[in-house]
Parts: structure tokens; C-alpha cells; sequence
């Protein structure tokens, strides 16, 4: 029996998600198990394993939209000491979830600790806790109005 696919899921609206951008090619979403405050991901609506599975123009603007939420994150003061743009493409590479996805992990300085136990957690697959509801909301909804050129009510 084949397990669904829970970004898909989320992609056709049948799992909850704190939506940050939405477009006919991609979203992105809050990580509900972040690495760090104001973690996002990038998914193609469609599905792919891989990275190389995607057409060129849809990979291309995965990378671009994570290049815009980096830039919205940073304007909340976000990920200012760094951030990981992180591909986990395939099995081998530690891609826990069998769709093509693209972490932007905004990072502080001297959070190393932290986010390798988190980091580790994710590798595994145990994931670890997972960040609350409302947390996860707000900074999905402080995103998008960075990403639309607004600030938030």
C-alpha cells in the first residue's frame, strides 16, 4: 500500500499549513518542525521526488521565491547573521519526505548548537516537537505581508 504524499496533501488544500506564498507553480509554507524561527518551505505543486524530476523553468522559480522569502525574512530580522538554503534531494541525501522541497532556515549567530540537535532530529526522521499552531501563523502571516509589501495588522 502507497502512502500519500503529505506535500501533496498539503498542496491540494487536504492538510493544514501556515501558507506564506501560493502561486500556479509553488508554495511555501511554515516547517511545522522548524530549525529555527521562520523556517519555510518551497515545494512545486507538482509532484517530484527530485530536484532533476521538475522541469528547469520550475526549478528555477522554486529558487527564486525562496530568494524572496530569504529577502521578507530578513526584513523581519530574520536569518541577518545567515541562512541555510537547504536541498535534501533524494534518500541518500537525508530527504525525508518524497517531494521535492527547499528549506530557507534563517539562522542567528551562535544558534549552532540548537539547530544541530534539531538538525539531527530531522535526519532521523523522529523530527522532534513540533512548533505551535499559532506561532507557525503569525510568522506565515508577517511573511506574507513582507512578500506583498505591507506590514501586518
Amino acid at each position: 500500500m502507497t502512502r500519500a504524499c503529505i506535500f501533496c496533501e498539503i498542496a491540494q488544500g487536504k492538510a493544514p499549513k501556515a501558507l506564506v506564498y501560493e502561486d500556479d507553480h509553488c508554495l511555501a509554507f511554515m516547517d511545522i518542525h522548524p530549525l529555527g524561527d521562520g523556517h519555510v518551505l518551497v515545494i512545486p505543486v507538482e509532484h517530484a521526488v527530485q530536484i532533476t524530476d521538475l522541469a528547469p523553468e520550475t526549478s528555477e522559480h522554486l529558487f527564486n521565491v525562496a530568494q524572496r522569502i530569504l529577502r521578507g525574512q530578513r526584513r523581519l530580522g530574520l536569518g541577518l547573521n545567515g541562512t541555510h538554503i537547504l536541498l535534501n534531494d533524494g534518500e541518500a541525501a537525508n530527504q525525508t519526505v518524497p517531494h521535492a522541497h527547499i528549506h530557507v532556515i534563517p539562522r542567528k549567530k551562535g544558534d549552532s548548537l540548537r539547530s544541530a540537535s534539531r538538525l539531527l532530529l530531522h535526519v532521523t526522521g523522529l523530527f522532534g516537537a513540533r512548533a505551535k499552531r499559532t506561532t507557525l501563523e503569525q510568522q506565515a502571516k508577517a511573511l506574507r505581508y513582507e512578500l506583498d509589501g505591507r506590514t501586518p495588522d
